[in-house]
């Protein structure tokens, strides 16, 4: 049986606040053990401090943080993880969050035209990440999301002389994809 169960609010925040420091610490073993409790404790309040030990640039520690991203089962954290992914300025922290939500067995299709938003600015790499994610959502969508989904198409549509043409044929599945889903909205927003 886990102490955690017999903590008190105050216990708990301490706990969270020491395995935070530990994380962050640049001792690789503290920042494992860090992972374990925090694992256990299952507290979305961490997650930026998540993140922050993605920059790190150490292989062990990024492994076990993506692990734990991934394998989160609290509903609750979508929203933030999706925040957070569009607030990261670091492209590679941000196809490396992406490649979370994939693997992940949370509910993210609320968040469609976010993902499509995603695969529009971001590179080449980032948009495969989106595409993956998007094709693995479960739907149904509502009808505002799949529209808000059609303008970002046709924004990125009008601009296409910037973009890669391998990031474009991606872009193009996505746009496919978003028609699939609903025939009745405008196709004149599509990119064909």
């Amino acid at each position: 049986m886990s102490l955690i169960r017999f903590m008190t609010k105050a216990q708990l925040k301490l706990k969270i606040a020491e395995a935070i420091t530990d994380l962050t610490s640049g001792s690789q073993t503290k920042a494992l053990g860090a992972l374990k409790l925090l694992e256990t404790i299952g507290d979305k309040s961490v997650l930026p401090s998540l993140i922050e030990g993605l920059k790190k640039n150490d292989a062990t520690l990024t492994k076990g943080i993506l692990e734990l991203l991934s394998s989160v089962q609290d509903q609750e954290i979508t929203e933030d993880l999706v925040e957070s992914i569009r607030n990261e300025k670091d492209a590679t922290i941000r196809q490396k969050l992406l490649t979370t939500i994939w693997n992940s067995k949370l509910e993210f299709s609320e968040y469609l035209a976010e993902f499509v938003s995603l695969a529009t600015e971001g590179d080449f790499l980032q948009a495969l990440e989106c595409l993956t994610i998007i094709e693995n959502l479960s739907g149904p969508y509502e009808e505002h999301q799949l529209l808000e989904a059609q303008l970002y198409l046709k924004d990125y549509a009008e601009d296409l002389s910037e973009k890669e043409p391998k990031k474009h044929q991606i872009i193009s599945e996505i746009a496919l994809f978003i028609k699939d889903q609903n025939e009745g909205i405008d196709a004149d927003l599509l990119l064909d």
